[in-house]
């Protein structure tokens, strides 16, 4: 993008037409893909909830295994999003039982499942079986997040919105610039005086 922003600033001071018509073209490009995302996401929506599903059950497989898990950082990222979205496995706790290796079969949880408040009591998470503790997030992850999404989706799209309409600015501007240029190559330069001693 620094680049780009410079292809235009450099075109302009300079009144270099391959220059601006490269920063005319970036800018259609970026543009074109942002809606090609835009469209995608949205066409695709249940593709991308259930390749999110499976990537994560995939993960809690992995959580706690030094073999998979080497530096811990699927540990570490399962943990902050159940402790963040205040949840626990994909679709509930049970997961946990059902997809993890450390916990297959225990009806025990991680700690970061364990409510904000009980998250350093002894007795809740890998302690307890879940089925027993009032302590623990009854809510899947799945549901949590997409909440999330659906709740933020309004100041996303005016984000978005504003992008947008910034670049369309940019655009007009440049093309402008460009037609003004080409019908009068000293237009900026029509009031200059060099100096003289």
């Amino acid at each position: 993008l620094l680049l780009i922003g410079l292809c235009g600033f450099m075109g302009a001071c300079c009144e270099a037409m391959i220059l601006l018509k490269a920063y005319m073209g970036f800018l259609i490009v970026i543009m074109l893909l942002e809606i090609i995302m835009a469209v995608g996401c949205v066409a695709m929506k249940s593709t991308v909830e259930t390749y999110a599903t499976n990537r994560t059950i995939e993960m809690i497989g992995y959580y706690g295994v030094e073999a998979q898990d080497e530096a811990g950082v699927i540990t570490a990222t399962l943990d902050l999003v159940q402790e963040n979205f205040a949840c626990c496995g994909v679709d509930g706790p049970q997961d946990w039982n059902v997809y993890s290796a450390e916990y297959e079969g225990t009806f025990h949880v991680p700690t970061s499942c364990c409510k904000e408040a009980n998250r350093d009591d002894s007795t809740c998470g890998n302690a307890t079986v879940y089925t027993e503790n009032d302590y623990i997030n009854m809510d899947g992850c799945k549901t949590s997040l997409w909440n999330f999404i659906e709740t933020n989706l309004l100041y996303v799209g005016i984000l978005c919105g504003a992008i947008c309409i910034l670049q369309m600015t940019g655009l007009l501007v440049c093309s402008r610039y460009v037609i003004s240029v080409q019908d009068n190559p000293t237009v900026l330069f029509e009031h200059y005086q060099p100096y003289q001693e």
